[in-house]
């Protein structure tokens, strides 16, 4: 074990390399503000519970930094089909919706398509419990930075914080969404002139095309794009693509192709790998196959 001297070296150092806050360390910490200040400041009156804590956590952060990587965003065949729906919503003015498989890059092309565009991208990602109008207005008050409350009130700040700002709505996980609250952000849509990018797997289309019910025709006739991804149109070259700096056998790849086309998508391809790579010193086909095998995939 460290002793008291070297885990307030190793803080200090940490603080002044990371640029952090002592309150941002003192949550990674799960200790106090005052805890964490007395025990740098040498006054703490009982060090020996906070040292093994700093211990664990500089354990965890070279194990962390060592770990296998996920490859970093590459531009497929189905990232770039997602990246380029977002561009036509957000030029246009237009909403669009991208559906499918899960697993295949969809929100790694919004990932990219908000870091690339700052200003002008606002991405919310609905989870069940923000289903809803009340949830989704929560979530865009947020990112928008609106104050309001009340339901109609944040509808109309947002409306008007849209209309002539250059933005785009991006929903991710849009299945979530009940036909109630689509229509409601297609208002918001046509009101502000800002396009909507809704994203999500195939319950998302369902519901905005509905059973050729006219009650439908108002929300589904505003879709001015449309792109329905599956794991089957995964390419040899997008896996190529995103493990190129890995340099793997051709065997490896076609492994991983075959995995990516599974229900698990791109993730369950990449999921294998990185586990791979942490358990097996080589990438190997045999060694992925066994992975893919204690992972309940088979390709």
């Amino acid at each position: 074990m460290i002793n008291q001297e070297q885990a307030i070296q190793k803080l200090l150092t940490y603080r002044e390399t990371t640029g952090k806050t002592q309150s941002e360390i003192a949550k990674e910490l799960d200790i106090s503000d005052p805890q964490l200040s007395q025990f740098l400041n040498g006054i703490y009156k009982a060090p020996h519970i906070i040292i093994p804590k700093i211990e664990r956590f500089f354990e965890l952060k070279e194990k962390k930094e060592t770990a296998p990587e996920a490859p970093e965003y590459k531009e497929t065949s189905i990232s770039s089909k997602v990246y380029k729906l977002i561009e036509y919503c957000h030029i246009q003015g237009k909403i669009a919706v991208a559906y499918g498989d899960a697993g295949v890059g969809k929100t790694m092309a919004i990932k990219e398509y908000a870091k690339k565009h700052p200003d002008g991208a606002i991405v919310i990602t609905v989870s069940p419990c923000f289903a809803s109008i009340t949830g989704v207005n929560d979530l865009i008050a947020e990112q928008l930075r609106i104050r309001e409350k009340v339901a109609r009130k944040i509808y109309s700040e947002a409306v008007a914080k849209l209309r002539g700002s250059n933005k785009v709505l991006i929903i991710d996980e849009a299945q979530h969404l009940t036909v109630r609250v689509i229509n409601h952000l297609r208002c918001m849509s046509d009101e502000s002139g800002s396009g909507v990018a809704f994203i999500g797997n195939d319950e998302i289309y369902l519901k905005m095309r509905g059973s050729g019910q006219a009650s439908y025709a108002q929300l589904y006739s505003r879709i001015a794009y449309k792109e329905h991804i599956t794991t089957n149109s995964i390419t040899e070259k997008d896996i190529s693509l995103l493990f190129e700096e890995n340099h793997l056998d051709k065997e490896v790849l076609a492994l991983l192709l075959a995995i990516s086309r599974t229900n698990y998508g791109i993730r369950g391809a990449v999921n294998v790998f990185v586990n791979t790579a942490a358990v097996f010193e080589q990438i190997t086909r045999k060694n992925i196959a066994a992975m893919a095998i204690e992972m309940n995939i088979r390709p």
